[in-house]
């Protein structure tokens, strides 16, 4: 062995024995679930499919609820508190998975521990504690997700490179809806809880955020909103956000965009979302939140049109049973998430922490209105 190869080799192994990407890259990532609820259940089973991935760990609001979850998914590390699993040195990140008055208390701890944190999606039942955990992680230089699955779908990829190779032109308006039988269930439903229920924290998100997307740089300009209350929660919802796409004043081509979507809790709706450009369309086809197909429509003239379509099948799944439709879609989730924490980088590009507080200050401002009945 010469000399070089002596000292490279010395290197090598000091490199590794410090923990530095190298050797992070070479071990899974560890995952401590947050909670034992049918959410965190169905994230477990995809992390068992996702590559590099590992659940080591389990806290939950009892410890007989804990150790029976790990005992169903094979989860080594049972914890009595979830303050206990925030702070072990057996995970590299955790997930949220309570419901969503909790999330704020649980994310903020995790951060003042210095351990990465996925929290589920609202991150926060305001823009404002969405700002305090953005400003927080930040400070504290730890990674912080709010757990938008949907951007880190393939399909959703493909989308950002169609509308930036200018294939429909400019986006003029978003049309979205989703909505879900919710009338039925039982009175201590977590949809029914008056600080964290209702349809618009439960699933708003998930056309909202499009609006960063079709409007990049764009500036939201105002917000509409009008709905209907059960069991003092909003049960259904139509609003419209206006975005200012540009200052040039010079520019005679109208250049703000418009996010139109319905919400409703009374209905299981199509949910569908088309993205209308000033040359074609693109429709994300049902259920557009776990999108599958992207239908890309240019136009040839008025009422004809040329197609092409984009698939993006789901992963093999050898469960086949989960608790929510789609959640084999965690994977992809759980992949962003591990490159990122091998990369360093302290948030998704996916999904960023900018557009987490500006869809938190979108959905603040159409509860205010549906509450309040637009005064």
């Amino acid at each position: 062995m010469t000399m070089r190869s002596s000292l490279l080799l010395v290197l090598f192994s000091l490199i590794v024995r410090s923990g530095s990407p190298l050797s992070i890259a070479k071990k899974p990532i560890r995952w401590g679930i947050v909670s034992a609820g049918r959410i965190s259940a169905d994230y477990v089973q995809a992390i068992s499919l996702a590559e590099g991935a590992e659940a080591t760990a389990v806290a939950a609001r009892s410890p007989t609820a804990a150790a029976k979850f790990a005992s169903q998914y094979k989860i080594p590390n049972v914890y009595n508190s979830y303050a206990d699993l925030i702070h072990s040195s057996e995970v590299d990140v955790v997930y949220i998975g309570t419901i969503a008055d909790q999330h704020v208390e649980l994310t903020r701890d995790a951060i003042l521990a210095g351990t990465p944190v996925v929290v589920e999606k609202p991150m926060a039942l305001c823009a404002q504690d969405a700002e305090m955990l953005i400003h927080l992680a930040r400070e504290k230089d730890v990674f912080l997700m709010e757990g938008m699955w949907t951007r880190c779908f393939p399909a959703m990829k493909k989308l950002r490179q169609i509308l930036a190779s200018d294939e429909i032109g400019r986006i003029i308006y978003i049309q979205g809806d989703f909505g879900y039988n919710m009338i039925n269930n039982p009175p201590d439903d977590r949809i029914w809880l008056p600080t964290s229920g209702g349809i618009t924290l439960d699933v708003g998100m998930y056309i909202a955020q499009f609006g960063r997307i079709a409007f990049p740089g764009g500036k939201v300009k105002h917000v509409h909103a009008s709905g209907t209350m059960k069991n003092g929660v909003d049960c259904s919802v139509m609003a419209t956000v206006t975005y200012e796409c540009s200052e040039n004043e010079s520019d005679f081509v109208d250049q703000d965009g418009m996010m139109q979507f319905v919400l409703t809790g009374a209905a299981n709706t199509e949910e569908r979302l088309v993205l209308q450009g000033t040359k074609g369309r693109v429709i994300v086809d049902s259920p557009f939140h776990t999108p599958q197909r992207l239908r890309v429509l240019r136009d040839l003239g008025r009422g004809e049109t040329s197609e092409t379509v984009h698939n993006f099948p789901p992963p093999e799944d050898p469960y086949g049973k989960w608790n929510n439709p789609g959640s084999i879609g965690f994977v992809h989730q759980i992949h962003e998430v591990g490159n990122a924490l091998r990369d360093g980088k302290k948030q998704c590009d996916c999904f960023t922490w900018d557009d987490s507080l500006e869809v938190a200050q979108i959905l603040d401002e159409v509860l205010v209105q549906v509450r309040t009945g637009g005064r």
